[in-house]
This record gives structure tokens, sequence and C-alpha cells, in this order.
């Protein structure tokens, strides 16, 4: 089949389950026929992405959060930005449409991309759409809810309901849980880079990885390791025009996004501590690494995912970089669960594409809001 891949730019998460689907794809021989990066304004696509994909990647403009101070959503600015920008939103939908109609893939997979979900639910005449990603795990039976916070749960809900509209959904998870037919959404394990199977984990790292999601924390970083100079620490991050490396001093030092290379020393590393990204998570525990979680404020996917972290014993989860937490932690995860999981993905992904292709189209009341399913209260 010829696939076309869209994705949204925002972190990393996202970003590397389209390379590894890439790879399982093409090597079950399928052919990739174009590839579309949803990013805002302060986004940039990684090298270590453009290269994965050897094709052209095409840019468009997606809905995104907007931060204040680098580090914590901001509601109101958010939404400002998408009134703003809905001339820009226009233009993504009709990049996409001509991109489908150049490339005439058999089907769409999407990494949570927002303008492509808008397009699934407004054309009639399109290929049929898988929507990949951990969101859809929200409201199912096993999946956590978070006290208070309703307005944003709310509208991360409906989100959701936007970018999996009139598609099939493919659940990521941390753990098995059961399929919803009903909603036409397949639980999957998490779908992580070939090159995270070829490393050792080192039992017996002498330093801290940190990840930031956005680079406004790394001050914590900072303030905390003046306090405790000891603890050696290596800290990625998105920092525009950041060097590839800048040495703070003996024992911290920041480095710009590069995915091989943060894969690398998570396998070196004592301990993980970072905002909480459902990709970051899953590729520690494959590694055995704990985890020290600091979601990011007033992103209530991120604070979710900390929340099914903790629960299930990967780590903790703190509202600052508290790293004198890190005394908490275990010195190693038991992985070996998380581990069999992951070995079924290849299958669950294959099958899914199958029945999205040659199974009933989805229709548009699928994306009409449905009453709530009871989940678990954390």
């Amino acid at each position: 089949m010829k696939i076309m891949l869209s994705i949204l730019g925002e972190g990393r998460g996202h970003m590397t389950q389209a390379m590894a689907v890439k790879q399982i794809l093409e090597r079950s021989g399928h052919q990739i026929t174009s590839v579309v990066v949803g990013l805002g304004a302060h986004r940039q696509i990684p090298e270590f992405f453009a290269s994965a994909m050897k094709m052209p990647v095409h840019r468009i403009t997606t809905l995104d959060f907007s931060f204040k101070q680098n580090r914590g959503v901001s509601l109101p600015k958010t939404l400002a930005r998408v009134v703003r920008q809905a001339p820009s939103y226009l233009s993504s939908l009709r990049r996409i449409k001509t991109l489908v109609r150049e490339s005439e893939p058999d089907l769409i997979i999407n990494f949570f991309e927002p303008m492509t979900g808008i397009y699934a639910l407004t054309s009639r005449k399109r290929p049929p759409v898988i929507s990949v990603a951990h969101q859809f795990m929200f409201g199912h039976p096993a999946y956590v809810q978070l006290k208070g916070k309703l307005f944003q749960q709310l509208g991360m809900k409906w989100l959701v309901r936007l970018v999996g509209a009139r598609s099939t959904k493919l659940a990521l998870s941390f753990y098995e849980a059961v399929d919803l037919p009903g909603r036409n959404l397949t639980v999957s394990p998490p779908i992580l880079r070939p090159q995270l199977f070829e490393l050792d984990s080192n039992p017996d790292g002498n330093f801290v990885l940190a990840y930031l999601l956005n680079h406004g924390y790394a001050d914590q970083i900072i303030e905390w390791h003046k306090q405790n100079p000891n603890t050696k620490l290596h800290c990625f991050y998105d920092k525009p025009g950041a060097p590839v490396e800048f040495q703070f001093d003996s024992t911290l030092t920041f480095h710009r996004l590069d995915g091989d290379k943060f894969l690398r020393m998570m396998a070196d590393c004592r301990y993980v501590a970072c905002t909480a990204g459902f990709e970051s998570l899953s590729e520690a525990a494959y590694l055995g690494k704990p985890l020290f979680l600091m979601p990011v404020e007033n992103h209530v996917e991120q604070q979710m995912n900390a929340v099914d972290a903790t629960r299930i014993g990967w780590g903790i989860t703190d509202n600052s970089f508290n790293l004198d937490r890190l005394q908490e932690l275990p010195p190693r995860l038991d992985n070996t669960k998380f581990r069999a999981w992951l070995n079924r993905g290849d299958s669950i992904l294959l099958k899914t594409l199958e029945r999205a292709v040659h199974g009933k189209p989805q229709q548009l009341e699928e994306f009409l809001p449905a009453e709530a399913e009871q989940s678990k209260a954390v």
C-alpha cells in the first residue's frame, strides 16, 4: 500500500513514533508517499526526524499550545492564537488536500496532528485514516482520571475526539487493556524506535538524565544544581539558537535535542528526570530507569501521564524539579511485564492497518459526544 504520514511536531513523542512506524511499514513492503508535520510558530523540525524520513517533509501550521515564560500552558494565550491563526489553519487544510491528491495514498496514518483530524472530519472523498496516539486512552475504563481540572480535561477530550474523528484509533498504553470495538479503538503498546532495542542498559550509571519539553524549566535545573554541584546532570531541551552542547560547569551540561544521543545517554544514566511525555516515560521504562516526573504546568495530558506512570510503580512526581527526591527512587525498575507487552506492538499495528483499509468506513456520528464511561479516579 501507499501510505501518507501526518505528525504533530510538538515534543519528541509523535515524531519518534512515526519514525518507528515508517520502518515497520517499509519492512512489510509498504511505501511512504508523503510526510506532513504540523508545527506551531515556535517549533522547528528536528534534524534527527528530518534525516530519518529520507524524503521531503512538508510543514503546515497546526493547533498548538501557547506557553507562559516557556514553561506552563497558558489557556488564554492558546485560545487567542487559535483565533488569530484561523487563516493559516485553512491554508493547512488546503495543503493536506493537495498532498493527498498528488500522492494518492491508500491510507493516512495520523500521529495526533489536529489539522489532519479536521481534514478527515470534513472530507467525503479521502483515504481511510488511522489515528495513533496515547491520548486515545482518555475515557478508557482502564485509564486514570484527574480530580479537578475539569475544564482542561473537557477541552482535552474534545481535542481527542476532533483528531480521531472518522478514523480507526490506535490507543497507545503503558499496559494491556481491552479494545473498544464500538469506538473503533484498539489498545496497543507504545511504538518505540528500533534503536532503543539495540541498547544495553548500564545498571551502574553515574549521572541523571533530564529532558525538558519547554526550555523555560532549565532555570529550575540550574538552581537545584547550584545547591547540589556533586550530582552529575545532562539535560536535553529545545531552546532556540542553543549550541549543540553547552557545558554550564564540570557537572552540568545542556544538549540540544538529538534523538539518538538522548537514547544512548538514557541507557547509561542512573535516573531520568523529565517532563511527563509519553514517549520518554516508555523509553525509560524499557531500559529499567526509575523516573522523576515534573509534568508541564496546566498540561493535563502530561499530568495524567505522570499519575498513570506513578500508579504502576515507575517513579515519583512533583510540581517542580526538586531533585532531592531522587533518593526515594529504587536503583532499577522491574520492567519484565512491560517488555512482554511491547513485543506485541508490530502485530497489533499491522492488523489495525489491514482492518482500517479493508473494514467499513467510519460514520460522522462517531465525532458526536458519547455518554461518559466510568474511569478510575486518582
